[in-house]
């Protein structure tokens, strides 16, 4: 996985809490480009639930389709009366 492949899952990841704290220090890191480093308040970032991740209970869990999918209903054909 490239490392702009990891960002954009960790953005798709993250709250919108956390999503508005990354873009207001982005937004102060393109006006300050002329000092050499950015000071990030880590208990700002903390506080808008950085660690707080979304939870998806079903992902990763393998997608099983009955052989007969895509069969006929002969038995729902007839029940409708077509």
């Amino acid at each position: 996985m490239t490392v702009r492949e990891e960002l954009i899952h960790e953005i798709d990841r993250a709250s919108d809490d956390v999503l508005q704290v990354l873009l207001s220090f982005l937004r102060q890191t393109r006006l300050s480009q002329s000092e050499p480093s950015v000071s990030i308040d880590l208990a700002e970032i903390s506080s808008a639930g950085l660690t707080a991740q979304k939870h998806y209970p079903l992902r990763g869990m393998p997608l099983v389709i009955a052989e007969d999918f895509d069969e006929p209903m002969s038995d729902l054909w007839d029940a409708l009366g077509t």
